[in-house]
């Protein structure tokens, strides 16, 4: 029986949920579960096993469908529940791990452009066979991610074709596009199609029709990142504003971990002493220091009181 996929009523932030671990290296599932009960009370999406907070890149197959299924039975009926395969070589590399997700019950699987490998950025017919090969192979709810990190945007031109093409396209998610960008895709596709955005271009976004926001930092204050949601369509533009400032503040402090760690959101939670655990290899964990540095700039921010925790 084919899902029927509906769309989240109002915008909301969809966190890409790190991926918990025990100190064997193994997935957590039990703070797994903690850490996706955190999202739920916020009342944010989920993304699951991405390639960048979720190390996805590091998990095996079974290990993701395994990660899917928590996801499921945890999050869905409650918050919209999502996968995120990481980037993928081919198209058929791309459709054995969306079907993984499709098997767990997900609501959506999310589509990142082709990865050519060697530093190669594909030409357009490329790209463009690429995402029909995996499409025409995926009857699921879909959202196409046009994603800067993969080295290069798929043009707009495109993106609004495949949009109109796959009916089960039901979200774009933007990162590192203009808002020239955001505009003419909106401009090109149907009005059920919901576009997100990164989160420095959430507040510039909401008011031409971004219907949210992916988010790292969603893993440490989800309140706090929703909540700049939350009073904008309120009309407090002013709390909106402050809100976001402090998401702002946020990354910067996760940031501290750039230098030394490929992690960035385990880290900060660590500062804090919430569940997360150690990240897999080759990533390392962030130094001490660096963690101390992290719970200085939180306090600083009283972070704590600002999400209630």
């Amino acid at each position: 029986m084919k899902m029927k996929f509906v769309n989240p009523p109002k915008p909301i932030v969809f966190t890409m949920v790190i991926t918990p671990m025990d100190l064997q290296g193994e997935i957590d599932e039990a703070a797994c579960r903690l850490h996706l009960r955190r999202m739920i009370k916020a009342g944010v999406g989920v993304y699951l096993g991405s390639g960048g907070s979720g190390e996805g890149h590091a998990l095996e197959p079974d290990e993701m469908s395994r990660l899917y299924e928590i996801g499921v039975e945890e999050c869905k009926g409650k918050v919209p529940v999502y996968c995120n395969p990481p980037e993928a070589r081919t198209a058929k590399e791309m459709i054995r791990k969306a079907r993984l997700g499709v098997a767990a019950g997900v609501e959506l699987i999310q589509i990142y452009q082709l990865d050519a490998g060697h530093g190669r950025a594909p030409v357009l017919a490329e790209q463009e066979r690429y995402f029909r090969d995996v499409l025409e192979a995926i009857d699921h709810p879909a959202a196409l991610s046009i994603h800067s990190a993969s080295g290069y945007l798929a043009p707009v031109s495109l993106t609004a074709k495949l949009c109109n093409d796959y009916p089960h396209i039901k979200a774009v998610n933007l990162h590192g596009t203009t808002m020239n960008y955001f505009v003419e895709l909106k401009d090109s596709i149907q009005t059920d199609i919901k576009l997100y955005v990164g989160t420095g271009q959430l507040l510039g976004a909401l008011p031409l029709g971004a219907w949210g926001c992916q988010a790292a930092e969603s893993n440490v204050a989800p309140r706090l990142c929703q909540s700049v949601i939350d009073y904008y369509l309120q009309g407090n533009l002013k709390k909106s504003a402050e809100a976001y400032a402090n998401m702002m503040r946020l990354w910067n402090a996760m940031l501290l971990t750039q230098a030394v760690s490929g992690d960035i959101p385990k880290a900060t939670l660590m500062a804090l002493g919430l569940p997360g655990g150690p990240v897999r290899p080759p990533r390392v964990m962030a130094d001490k220091a660096t963690i101390g540095k992290i719970r200085e700039r939180l306090e600083a921010m009283s972070l704590r009181k600002l999400e209630g925790l």
